[in-house]
């Protein structure tokens, strides 16, 4: 594991600091864990008791609490995002030599880079295409005419059916599935359902990030598409013909019902359902376990989550929504 000085993250991250330049730091911690050789965070007074007690040898703080810290100091205006780009420097990212790991299925017609990284049981498909430093783990599937962009990293197990398309430095955990059927039928009397043939794509722009086990349908005739930065967490539920502005962040297991279009730098928690057919405008915000049924037209924060109480307060709550009815008739 890499160390470096205080005086040089400080340099690297264009922060003041108070402190031994020549500290060395070696890891992070949380506030309460961090010893000896270790940098740590804090992003508001909430946490100043836990700083002042702290046994990290820096922490990354807002200006208004580095007198209160134990320890040498960086100065962020932004400490949460300063620990996210530190986080990066203490440990070496994992780099495999490209090519084609044995086992792997190259079929003719398909075209990977040389700098690509193909793992065990890997298939790529015929006309697929897996652009320059590309890496794809063991056992995933690209289908036929699919094209993912140059420095994306797919981990272990991952689907992505026929025609799609990935840009750019994206990252998708195992179990993600991309191009499935969307849910398409049509009834059909006493037979039961005709399948509805799926023959849009799924179109993901650059910098995107997809959680373990979430799942993006192909469009119905139109593409389902994501634009560029979105993030999603894991088990996540996409819909065919959803849309997702760019930089919108969903929590896990959210469901989205089909051609909803959701906008940019939106915040969706964890647990919300989305109704189909319904838009949600730039800039919205949606508490988890919350039910969208309806759009959202002005930017903001939105929730119909109910709060966990007692059983027996909720019983008392759950009689008096009862008698709502009658207390408005008298």
């Amino acid at each position: 594991m890499p160390s470096i000085t205080l005086g040089e993250l400080a340099g690297t991250l264009g922060l003041s600091f108070n402190g031994d330049p020549a500290l060395r730091l070696e890891g992070i911690n949380s506030l309460d864990a961090a010893g000896a050789g270790e940098l740590s965070f804090i992003v508001s007074a909430k946490y100043a008791d836990t700083l002042t007690s702290t046994g990290a040898a820096a922490v990354i703080v807002p200006a208004a609490l580095a007198e209160q810290a134990p320890c040498a100091t960086l100065i962020s205006d932004n400490p949460y995002l300063t620990y996210a780009r530190v986080s990066h420097l203490f440990r070496e990212p994992v780099r495999e030599a490209p090519g084609v790991a044995s086992g792997a299925v190259i079929e003719e017609g398909a075209v990977v880079a040389d700098s690509a990284r193909i793992g065990h049981g890997a298939v790529i498909s015929a006309g697929a295409s897996i652009g320059a430093d590309c890496s794809i783990g063991a056992n995933c599937y690209i289908g036929p005419g699919t094209v993912i962009g140059a420095g994306t990293h797919l981990f272990a197990n991952v689907t992505i059916y026929h025609d799609c398309v990935l840009g750019e430095n994206c990252r998708l955990q195992s179990g993600v599935v991309i191009g499935g059927e969307g849910f398409g039928y049509a009834r059909d009397g006493a037979a039961g359902w005709q399948r509805i043939n799926q023959v849009g794509r799924v179109v993901i722009g650059d910098r995107v990030e997809i959680g373990a086990g979430t799942t993006v349908d192909r469009g119905a005739i139109a593409d389902t598409v994501i634009e560029d930065g979105v993030i999603l967490d894991n088990l996540i539920m996409i819909a065919h013909n959803v849309h997702i502005g760019r930089n919108t962040a969903i929590a896990a297991c959210t469901g989205i019902a089909g051609s909803a279009v959701i906008g940019a730098d939106c915040t969706i928690g964890g647990s919300v359902n989305i109704n189909g057919h319904i838009s949600i405008c730039d800039k919205a915000h949606v508490t988890a376990v919350s039910f969208v049924m309806r759009s959202i037209t002005e930017p903001g924060a939105y929730s119909s989550g109910i709060p966990a109480e007692s059983n027996r307060k909720w019983n008392r709550t759950l009689a008096r929504l009862r008698r709502l009815d009658q207390s408005r008739s008298r």
